[in-house]
């Protein structure tokens, strides 16, 4: 009988020894693996712009920013207009 539990003391023992190769052996590849990339960012869906200067057509009275008018003016000066038939008819009145 105690033939019987020496061999199954041997056959754990290699057994646990077997096992602590391979858990080693994971280790070191999962050091030596190298780390994924981080994803990258996900990009901005809108950029807020800064306000800007909003003028009124001189022919209509629309509202619009002061970078998308059309001055009739030498400079970008008054009057300002929202289309260049807007700014037509305001020079022929």
């Amino acid at each position: 009988m105690s033939k019987y539990l020496l061999i199954i003391a041997i056959a754990l023992g290699v057994y646990w020894l077997w096992r602590q190769g391979r858990m080693a052996e994971s280790r070191e590849a999962r050091e030596a693996r190298p780390t994924p990339p981080a994803p990258p960012a996900a990009p901005r869906k809108s950029i807020i712009k800064p306000p800007q200067d909003m003028v009124a057509c001189a022919h209509c009275g629309l509202h619009l920013p002061r970078s998308e008018a059309l001055a009739d003016g030498p400079g970008g000066s008054e009057p300002f207009y929202c289309s260049a038939a807007h700014r037509q008819s305001g020079r022929q009145a």
